[in-house]
């Protein structure tokens, strides 16, 4: 059985054998197995950036319609970096998502700029349904976990199916081909 979803499960009381997390890092008192990395973006729509214009800094990011991740520790701070210096911006908007499915396509149609996984927006980004912006800022990288419970039991098919997902993404993964 598959369960999609964004929040965060209790692997344990809700019965899972895996779960797949992206973060920083995972809770302790579960094991978690690097798959790959989750490059985050700053993007909007050609028409967004037509209408209300192309933010130079993150602080820029202040004035527009920032479309935010509600899972995400801070949905309101979004954080950048260049040459080494850290710079957090406060950003509001009108749509707040559990889910970056739909904010992707929020941005799309024009409603604001959103910070999401490369793996949501590389095929809008090929197809120019959405422009990266804040060119030489790089926004937050995660890295993508297979997170279970106890290394002890772990079924064989859990663990090929692990190995599979690192194997098939690996270091780099597909979606940050041509991304840069």
């Amino acid at each position: 059985d598959m369960t999609l979803n964004d929040r965060v499960v209790d692997l344990v009381e809700e019965g899972f054998d895996l779960a797949v997390r992206i973060g920083r890092r995972i809770d302790p008192g579960l094991v978690a197995r690097p798959i790959t990395r989750a490059r985050l973006l700053a993007c909007a729509s050609p028409d967004y950036l037509k209408r209300h214009g192309m933010p130079n800094s993150p602080a820029d990011l202040a004035r527009h319609n920032c479309l935010t991740y509600t899972y995400s520790g801070v949905h309101n701070e979004w954080h950048f970096t260049r040459r080494g210096h850290d710079h957090t911006v406060k950003v509001t908007g009108n749509l707040h998502g559990n889910n970056g499915d739909i904010l992707c396509s929020a941005a799309i149609e024009g409603l604001g700029v959103i910070v999401q996984p490369t793996f949501l927006v590389y095929e809008a980004l090929r197809k120019k349904k959405l422009v990266r912006i804040l060119d030489g800022w790089a926004a937050d990288e995660l890295t993508i976990f297979a997170v279970y419970p106890n290394r002890q039991f772990l079924p064989p098919k859990v663990r090929s199916f692990i190995d599979f997902l690192v194997e098939r993404f690996g270091p780099h993964p597909y979606w940050d081909k041509g991304i840069d």
